[in-house]
């Protein structure tokens, strides 16, 4: 038997925040007594009794997720999910994102109506994020519709804890093999579904991977955090002269070449460099022995402690600017990347690195999240990710 609903009444601002397409509600501003219970049904209402939606408690966050409004007519349930999947999935195909093993986001949280959730298509298999452990119910029934709204072969559902775990709880719906192989605007990459939280591909960048062949033909490029070598495959289709590609691991090395081996590019080739270890400490003997590289890309993690000391983007992002700044001769590109919603914080944080490097950059381009990662205006955080290319003079 289904558990009651439990209406709540929102405070005025609340209210305000839902009527203008809010869907993540903070409940550390409503004091709500006794408060609901996690994966609790609950119909928001506002001061005067009208309703606002159903949503479901999500304490682990403190959010109250609003999945149905008046509007659309449905409790939150198998049909409401299908029906959101559906819409999300027609959007994608007319922004020219869906094909056979094609990569795409299909669910991005609140702007599909889904917030606390997010789906990917990796080719032939889906992989479901859910945000917290109260809406795993929910998430198996959106996993069910993506794979099927998708024609997909199998779907897997992984947890994401608030704040990081080191394990990821997963669990699978139908066929996933451990590695496949999907494409990004035709270009493949290994896929490695059962893995951790990431699975080998950032579908936001595709766009800035895109972008790349605008400036890297004919240069030697530096790419730093290179993970699985996808920027750095960009480069190389693009006929880079030369790309070094720096990770502390290994194993995504390997990873990486094998990428390059998928795209044709024999990863033996001198021209493709994989150093493994620590981007600080590699540019730190780069500098001393007076290497050079015309094109330098970061995209580091916003927090880490692959190091052994805590990396995190505001306190040592800008050093590590000054750093790439002294292996750019005049003229050359440098761009940069971070998971940051504050608008202009890239670039105030490049300035600083400029500044320490004594050297001065200009803006040529600056973005974001590509069109299959919609977000509301009401919910300006939702906008993580700042793209930023220099010129450095």
């Amino acid at each position: 038997m289904a558990a009651p609903i439990v209406t709540v009444t929102m405070t005025a601002d609340a209210a305000s925040f839902v009527r203008g397409g809010g869907r993540d509600v903070d409940t550390a501003k409503l004091a709500l007594a006794p408060a609901p219970a996690a994966g609790q049904s609950l119909r928001l209402v506002d001061e005067r009794g009208d309703e606002l939606g159903l949503a479901v408690a999500d304490p682990e966050n403190q959010r109250l997720r609003l999945l149905a409004t008046p509007a659309d007519g449905l409790p939150i349930g198998g049909a409401l999910l299908g029906w959101r999947v559906d819409r999300a999935l027609g959007l994608r195909r007319s922004l020219g994102l869906v094909g056979d093993d094609a990569t795409y986001r299909l669910i991005h949280g609140a702007g599909d109506g889904l917030p606390g959730f997010s789906a990917d298509v990796l080719g032939a298999v889906g992989v479901v994020h859910v945000y917290a452990t109260a809406l795993v119910p929910l998430g198996r029934q959106l996993a069910e519709a993506v794979r099927g709204f998708a024609r997909l072969g199998g779907v897997v559902i992984k947890v994401r804890a608030r704040g990081g775990a080191a394990t990821v709880p997963q669990e699978t719906i139908g066929e996933v093999a451990e590695r496949v192989v999907a494409r990004e605007t035709g270009v493949p990459f290994e896929i490695h579904p059962l893995g951790g939280l990431n699975v080998g591909l950032f579908t936001d960048m595709r766009e800035h991977r895109r972008g790349l062949a605008r400036f890297v033909a004919g240069r030697r490029v530096l790419n730093l955090f290179s993970y699985t070598g996808a920027l750095s495959v960009a480069c190389a289709r693009a006929g880079a002269a030369a790309v070094t590609s720096v990770d502390t691991s290994p194993g995504v090395q390997s990873w990486a070449q094998g990428n390059f081996r998928l795209s044709g590019l024999d990863p033996d080739d001198r021209r493709w460099q994989f150093p493994a270890g620590d981007a600080v400490r590699f540019l730190a003997r780069a500098i001393r022995d007076r290497e050079r590289w015309d094109v330098v890309l970061i995209d580091p993690p916003t927090f880490s402690t692959a190091r052994g000391a805590p990396w995190t983007l505001d306190r040592d992002y800008p050093a590590l600017i000054a750093q790439a700044c002294a292996v750019l001769p005049a003229g050359g590109f440098l761009w940069l990347a971070a998971n940051t919603h504050e608008l202009g914080s890239l670039i105030r944080l490049a300035q600083r690195g400029f500044r320490q490097g004594e050297r001065t950059g200009v803006v040529l381009e600056q973005g974001g999240l590509p069109p299959d990662y919609p977000t509301v205006p009401a919910q300006l955080r939702d906008r993580y990710l700042q793209v930023c290319l220099f010129h450095a003079t």
